[in-house]
């Protein structure tokens, strides 16, 4: 199996993540919109900012460009692989995690319908492009705690922060009424 075929399954359940997730976006009560979804967090606009600006890093470093900086020693980084990675690889996300600078947001959507928009136009930027990477060869993407990841990894990752973030917004938003 080549590694673009390895790739197949993780692209499909983070494109899965990504609909769930413009659907808690969608479902955010305007009047809500720019209000922290818990105390002493982000707004709902901005944890919607915060998934949509998380593909910029990555989709640099596809790019050529810069993708995140690696903010930790080797040794640390080994140790969060292997405490965290295969948490993650089952769609775990651990809680608390401090985002990267690069992707805290310093502006939002204006409404939850732009904001699900952004958040599917970057994703699907980032996996079409990632899939042409792996044609090429087997492509890696920096993690700023990680460091160095398998394209799978990255996916897998990234489809656990969305689902992390999904269900903030819809423990803010409760259920529909």
């Amino acid at each position: 199996m080549s590694p673009g075929e390895a790739l197949l399954p993780a692209i499909e359940d983070h494109r899965k993540a990504i609909v769930a997730c413009m659907t808690a976006i969608r479902g955010v009560v305007p009047a809500d919109w720019t209000e922290p979804a818990r105390p002493g967090g982000w707004t709902r606009a901005e944890i919607a900012e915060h998934l949509a600006i998380s593909y910029g890093p990555p989709l640099s470093e596809l790019a050529g460009g810069a993708g995140f900086a690696v903010r930790l020693p080797w040794w640390k980084r080994q140790f969060l692989r292997w405490k965290f990675l295969p948490t993650i690889r089952r769609g775990g996300f651990p809680k608390g995690a401090p985002a990267p600078r690069e992707i805290r947001p310093a502006a939002a959507s204006p409404d939850p319908e732009h904001a699900a928009r952004r958040l599917l136009e970057q994703a699907e930027t980032f996996l079409e492009r990632l899939e042409s990477a792996t044609r090429k060869r087997p492509a890696r993407v920096t993690h700023p705690y990680f460091g160095k990841l398998s394209a799978r990894d990255v996916v897998q990752l990234l489809t656990a922060h969305v689902n992390h973030h999904r269900r903030q917004l819809s423990a803010a938003t409760g259920p529909p009424s």
